[in-house]
């Protein structure tokens, strides 16, 4: 993560006791991430990339998931701890860097909310390969990101924001985009052009 964001996310850290203090923060899951639970035959293992407060590790916890969240930010891993304090969901949270960490297991879904978008947080290829270490063939891998609505659709602060096309040759050959339901948001901070559209999009491995 760059020295900026790092800042950026130390500021809105420090200043937040719970999940709902975070300025990202939506009780509901990406319908993304729903709809390919919802088609899965059986729970499995899930990966919550750049879990934040947890809120969406907690959900697949509870549809019957085994979780690992993982966060380069110690407060973020310390909220979700102190969530799951007297539970028994199965959620495994760690502090980790998304360009190093490694696991054992491949994981049958894959969700990334606001991690790839994140200015300096790794390169693109770099995150294929580590995406293609973790997520199983037959895996789901669900991805919210800024999208591009043309070549006047670029800010200097914020997230990143890349057309759904060059995600999907990114991606390519190894996972496919089953859909894409993303959506336009108004009311963002000026500074951020005053609105996104923000991108949903569901990719599978194939088998």
């Amino acid at each position: 993560m760059s020295g900026q964001s790092k800042g950026i996310f130390n500021r809105l850290y420090k200043s937040a006791e719970k999940a709902e203090d975070l300025p990202w923060h939506e009780a509901d899951p990406p319908v993304a991430l729903v709809k390919a639970l919802d088609q899965r035959a059986t729970p499995g293992r899930a990966l919550d990339i750049g879990c934040g407060a947890g809120t969406y590790s907690i959900y697949m916890a509870e549809r019957g998931y085994r979780v690992t969240a993982i966060d380069f930010m110690p407060q973020a891993v310390a909220i979700l701890k102190n969530r799951l304090e007297g539970s028994e969901l199965a959620i495994e949270p760690e502090q980790a860097d998304v360009g190093t960490w490694t696991t054992d297991k491949p994981f049958d879904v894959i969700l990334d909310v606001g991690c790839l978008h994140t200015p300096g947080t790794i390169k693109y290829a770099a995150y294929k390969r580590q995406l293609l270490n973790w997520l199983a063939p037959g895996g789901d891998f669900i991805l919210t990101h800024f999208g591009s609505r043309g070549w006047w659709d670029w800010w200097p602060i914020g997230p990143s924001r890349v057309p759904v096309d060059k995600l999907r040759r990114l991606f390519a050959p190894e996972l496919e985009l089953v859909e894409d339901l993303s959506e336009k948001r108004g009311n963002m901070p000026l500074f951020m052009g005053g609105s996104a559209l923000i991108g949903h999009y569901w990719f599978r491995r194939r088998a």
